[in-house]
């Protein structure tokens, strides 16, 4: 997954009831200490979360699908 690749949400878990199925572009790609990654995506369109409209969020790699 690199910087600039569409993705989709497709983990099932706590996040799934408003992130699930959504699109967006991967912003930055990081390693966290314990050795697994992370995204930042800023959503082609913003995602009601709870109770405000989230257009970035933070995210492990494994949580989103990439075409790429």
């Amino acid at each position: 997954m690199k910087v600039g690749d569409p993705v989709m949400f497709v983990d099932t878990g706590r996040y799934a009831k408003w992130f699930y199925g959504q699109l967006g572009i991967v912003e930055s790609h990081t390693k966290a200490q314990d050795g697994t990654y992370h995204v930042r995506v800023r959503w082609m369109r913003p995602v009601q979360y709870i109770d405000r409209q989230a257009t970035i969020s933070d995210f492990p790699e494994s949580y989103f699908y990439s075409a790429r």
